[in-house]
């Protein structure tokens, strides 16, 4: 994380002393901080100074937080501009609508300095400071390389269909770090465990997430397949599969961050896959968090479609609008599930109120712990291996039996 003091806040509260006090506990860590005493003073300093990051009450006279978050999301300079909100009000529904008007995170009132640092902290450490950032606009800009044409796919015509034997669950995430892979990965485990013949599938030629998570050497892998002509393709991957356990195996991709992606179409994808899909067999997906073509094409033979979200605004706002658009894309046989990712153990937001929010039900709310989190990626292993009896490995089992049921 870049020197605080190179990032610049703005606090919005109409009482002096609150403003004083955080403004106080902000600046002894080092960051530039502003305050206004009303929404409207905020807008226009927020406009004005181009801060890093805007902290504002939910209960003002003429302009309360919520408006505030909803102008600053609607002005293009300002969208991008994170927002903790703080009240007094400790109501679902409430920080429901501040993240619905734009929040990105929530804090009651009151709040122990060393608290409001952290959800600070935790806001900014990816963020580059705009003044530092400033300070290179004049620096020559690397050479781009001039992208390649991309291949129109368009929707898949149902034309390859998966068989009907077998089972497939694509596991996607409402955006990145929302523990789709982890879903994925414990998932496939899970159902191998209990002596399921798995097959888990990376769709993701980019990143390569699962093989980094459970330090996978094999070198080959679904990039390998797509460089040999079409017509080989299964005939070569059966090479290209990695032997995890006895009953789960890997096809894994490997980081081409560097590289421009291996083209493929969704009709290729659906032939690819075919072959894996065998009676009494499950083959489990992450689909990343791109709702491309390709990973639109799998929703569309898969009989299990799971979305992973994090208890936060645009996670929650990201899924609301995939989970709408899944219902209408995916067949009516096929069961849409939602699950919460919990890695802070801060969720106050009651069950209930998310599902109005997303207007979906929730299947389950998985509490992970960071400390086993990190131990297990430590390790190169799932979570429900390291600590077979915690909650979210039993949680994670029993979702895993439902697979089994459906």
């Amino acid at each position: 994380m870049t020197s605080p003091i190179a990032y610049k806040i703005l606090v919005i509260d109409d009482h002096p002393e609150t403003l004083n006090i955080i403004q106080r506990v902000l600046q002894q860590q080092g960051y530039n901080v502003l305050g206004a005493r009303s929404g409207f003073r905020g807008l226009s300093l927020a406009d004005s100074e181009s801060p890093d990051l805007i902290m504002v009450d939910g209960m003002m006279p003429e302009m309360d937080g919520w408006e505030v978050c909803r102008r600053v999301r609607g002005t293009p300079k300002l969208a991008d501009i994170p927002i903790i909100m703080f009240t007094a009000v400790d109501e679902a529904e409430q920080k429901l609508a501040g993240f619905d008007a734009g929040a990105d995170d929530y804090l009651t009132k009151p709040t122990e300095p060393d608290e409001l640092l952290e959800r600070v902290r935790m806001i900014l450490e990816d963020r580059t400071p705009k003044a530092a950032a400033e300070t290179r606009l004049h620096e020559p800009l690397p050479e781009k390389k001039k992208p390649k044409p991309r291949e129109s796919g368009g929707r898949v015509t149902n034309t390859i269909s998966f068989p009907n034997s077998g089972s497939v669950t694509a596991v996607l995430g409402a955006r990145g770090g929302a523990g789709a892979t982890t879903l994925a990965i414990n998932l496939a485990y899970s159902l191998a465990t209990a002596g399921r013949d798995t097959t888990l599938v990376d769709l993701d030629l980019i990143q390569g997430h699962i093989a980094l998570y459970l330090s996978q050497k094999h070198e080959n892998g679904l990039n390998h397949v797509l460089t040999q002509p079409e017509s080989r393709w299964r005939e070569a991957l059966p090479a290209e599969m990695s032997k995890y356990s006895e009953h789960l195996d890997l096809l894994l991709t490997h980081a081409q961050l560097a590289s421009e992606p291996l083209p493929l179409r969704p009709e290729q994808t659906l032939s690819l896959l075919q072959p894996l899909i065998k009676p009494g067999h499950h083959l489990v997906i992450d689909c990343g968090h791109q709702l491309t073509d390709v990973v639109e094409s799998v929703l569309s033979q898969a009989n299990q479609i799971i979305v992973c979200l994090r208890p936060e605004r645009v996670a929650l706002a990201n899924a609301r609008l995939l989970l709408e658009h899944l219902h209408e894309i995916a067949p009516p046989e096929t069961a849409v599930r939602a699950i919460i990712f919990d890695f802070s153990g801060l969720m106050a937001i009651p069950h209930e109120s998310l599902e109005k929010f997303l207007n979906h039900p929730l299947t389950a709310i998985l509490p992970v712990s960071p400390t086993e989190m990190n131990q297990a990626v430590n390790k190169s292993i799932p979570l429900v291996q390291l600590n077979p009896q915690a909650k979210t490995s039993l949680l994670i089992r029993q979702i895993a039996q439902q697979l089994i049921k459906a």
